[in-house]
């Protein structure tokens, strides 16, 4: 295989991770080439929603975010997770919502599908050899579910979070101090790509020498291309065709401007540098403001009753 055509199938995986579905590449208007953000821009673009994350994290708005102010957002980031599996409202998400959540996730991101049963394959194979290793997504769900009955309530699931920040909290803050600054949080997050990247290299020395031999290193590039082209055969007939090439090319494209929103031009900066006035660059809403009745304030006066029809005079006796 050419180094080019290694290179190719790399970034089409990069840009299928972030695909929401093959089937719907047709439903997104087809970009150019050229209109493809530059690597620079995109690693930008994520500089700046990391920045806003951070910022939604900091309540307090010190510059840095606290261990409580990392719980409660994460707090608020899963429980949106939780209240979607519960499907019945129930505060309580048992094992066949979760696992109806989880597919209909899956159905929705093609790649982590395939990654999943890939590794879920892996595990078999060495559940076979060995049978006394664990499943780690099982052993995940014993660490939620603490009572053991099979469901997982928002009260476990509040506790598994505060637990699981207070631990990468603890190894992320390397200056001890509590708080977790823009700095530590980068570092954190270099920690984590170097940490997979470790595994990655372990995962393919097979035979633990601590080395990769030609063999191993061809193993570990075949296996995520045999992944990438099961994604690729949309029709699943062991081929590789040119309009199938084109629906995910056009599906990446997309997906790539998708996620980088054009900035309005009603934004304020817009605005500063066009001189113009909101009303000028959009329609502007109006909001009835309430009577609230308070002091100083100009209520508004009911209208008078109608008055009543006069009563005719009694006649008088001649």
């Amino acid at each position: 295989m050419k180094i080019s055509t290694r290179f190719g199938l790399a970034a089409l995986a990069l840009g299928l991770m972030v695909v929401p579905g093959v089937g719907r590449a047709q439903e997104h208007r087809e970009m150019d080439l050229r209109n493809i953000p530059s690597p620079m821009e995109t690693i930008r673009e994520l500089q700046n929603t990391g920045r806003l994350l951070f910022m939604m994290a900091d309540v307090n708005h010190d510059g840095q975010v606290s261990q409580q102010e990392a719980i409660d957002a994460n707090n608020l980031f899963v429980g949106g997770f939780f209240f979607r599996a519960d499907a019945d409202g129930n505060g309580v998400v048992s094992q066949e919502e979760a696992r109806a959540v989880a597919d209909r996730y899956l159905n929705e991101n093609p790649w982590l599908r395939y990654v999943v049963a890939s590794l879920r394959m892996q595990r078999q194979q060495k559940n076979a050899q060995n049978s006394n290793e664990a499943d780690p997504m099982q052993g995940i769900m014993v660490l939620i579910d603490t009572n053991n009955d099979k469901q997982i309530q928002a009260t476990e699931l509040r506790q598994f979070v505060q637990t699981a920040t207070q631990s990468v909290f603890a190894a992320a803050d390397t200056n001890r101090d509590g708080q977790m600054s823009p700095s530590e949080l980068n570092a954190a997050v270099a920690g984590g790509v170097r940490a997979i990247a470790q595994a990655t290299f372990q995962r393919a020395d097979s035979d633990h020498n601590g080395q990769l031999s030609r063999e191993e290193y061809d193993k570990s590039i075949v296996e995520p291309a045999n992944v990438v082209f099961q994604i690729l055969d949309v029709n699943k007939d062991g081929q590789l065709s040119p309009q199938e090439l084109q629906q995910i090319e056009r599906a990446v494209i997309s997906r790539i401007r998708m996620a980088i929103l054009p900035e309005p031009a009603n934004s304020p900066t817009n605005l500063i540098e066009s001189g113009r006035l909101p009303a000028e660059a959009g329609q502007v809403p109006s909001f009835a403001t309430p009577n609230t009745g308070g002091a100083g304030q100009n209520r508004r006066q009911p209208a008078p009753a109608p008055a009543p029809a006069p009563v005719p005079a009694p006649a008088q006796p001649r």
